[in-house]
């Protein structure tokens, strides 16, 4: 699902990154210090231990001291409102900038700082946020120029124009470099979106196009040629695993008849409606298929004859109390032969038992159900 706004979801994923780039920032800052006094040898009017304390130790104190606090309010925040962090986390960016202006401030390059939080604050891909991020900044660096600077002791030093202007240049185009990004960000994933809908609806399309080559459109049941792919399968697993597996094979009685009387589209009412007790009847790992004209088979996954002969015997009984109203003194009946497959037979010898058990069935009077056995081999012969 995707944001209209382009926010950013894993919310706790980039909270912990952003955090991490601040507490990164804040030991570099420490290093640099480090740096600058050991090699560039700064001491002003300091001596070394003022300068360390001032320009090192306090500003790193401050920063952790902040930082501590961003976590332990993360912490509370994710767990009572997530929407909140990322304006603490983008706060938290200029007050750290404020730490370091603070104790820098006649460094003229150090303001620029305050576009770091604006930046940070694209990683969201809210335009709302990116406002508020350059507002504040802006804020702090006007205050800073406006109100702290002149406070230094004997006014010492004063930012020229030409740092001034070209301070808030940074700001702004910042801001614009920020927001078209978003723009950018959102075209790509809109670009991502119709691409992925695309995929979609081949993938729709193509498991469209597979059902209907593998379904019987009149019944909606399997036709014959998938019943024979699952059949081969399901003895494949069957012998693999040792799971039952049973066969049973329907020939609507006196289907002839009724086309020849009533016609053909009176007998496909007939067909549909043996289909639609065949469909109710069985469970979600059966197989159940047209096998032909009025000739249906179900595979049982995991049922044995006895099982299966319970299963068709119902579906028989409610075909014969099935009443259609263009053939109301017509009563319908299927004949059914069920068989269990047995490890080591073929699939031809396992629908051959099931056919000679419906032949049985047929020869016995029709309307039954006949489990076979080995004497309707005999009988099919003859």
């Amino acid at each position: 699902m995707y944001k209209t706004d382009l926010e950013v979801i894993e919310y706790d994923k980039w909270n912990r990154k952003l955090l991490n780039i601040y507490w990164y920032s804040a030991a570099i800052a420490v290093f640099t210090e480090l740096l600058i006094f050991f090699i560039a040898k700064r001491r002003s009017s300091l001596s070394n231990f003022e300068y360390l304390a001032f320009y090192v130790v306090r500003p790193a104190i401050l920063d952790a001291a902040l930082l501590a606090l961003t976590e332990w309010l993360h912490t509370l925040l994710t767990r009572r409102n997530k929407e909140m962090v990322k304006y603490l986390i983008t706060f938290s960016g200029t007050l750290l900038a404020c730490n370091m202006v603070y104790v820098h401030y006649s460094v003229s390059v150090i303001y620029v700082l305050f576009i770091f939080p604006i930046i940070l604050s694209g990683f969201y891909a809210s335009k709302r946020l990116t406002f508020m991020a350059a507002g504040i900044n802006l804020a702090a660096y006007l205050i800073m120029v406006f109100i702290y600077l002149p406070t230094r002791p004997g006014k010492t030093f004063q930012l020229d124009f030409t740092n001034f202007a070209t301070t808030l240049a940074f700001i702004v185009c910042t801001l614009l470099l920020v927001l078209s990004s978003l723009n950018r960000v959102k075209e790509i994933i809109q670009s991502l979106i119709k691409i992925h809908e695309s995929q979609q609806d081949l993938a729709v399309q193509n498991f469209v196009m597979e059902f209907n080559s593998k379904m019987e459109p009149a019944t909606g049941l399997y036709n014959h040629k998938t019943f024979y792919e699952y059949l081969g399968d399901l003895i494949g697993q069957s012998e693999s695993y040792g799971f039952p597996l049973s066969l049973a094979v329907f020939d609507i009685d006196n289907f002839k008849r009724i086309n020849d009387t009533y016609g053909h589209s009176h007998g496909d009412e007939v067909i549909k409606a043996l289909s639609e007790i065949i469909k109710g009847s069985i469970g979600t790992d059966d197989y159940a298929a047209r096998y032909g004209g009025e000739e249906f088979a179900i595979i049982f996954t995991d049922k044995d004859r006895k099982k299966a002969y319970e299963i068709v015997e119902g579906i028989r009984k409610r075909f014969n109390a099935v009443s259609i109203d263009s053939m109301k003194n017509e009563r319908f009946s299927v004949s059914i032969g069920v068989s269990e497959h047995v490890r080591g037979m073929s699939m031809q010898q396992f629908f051959g038992n099931t056919d000679n058990a419906v032949y049985r069935a047929k020869g016995s009077g029709k309307n039954r159900v006949a489990v076979f056995e080995e004497e309707d081999v005999k009988i099919n012969a003859t």
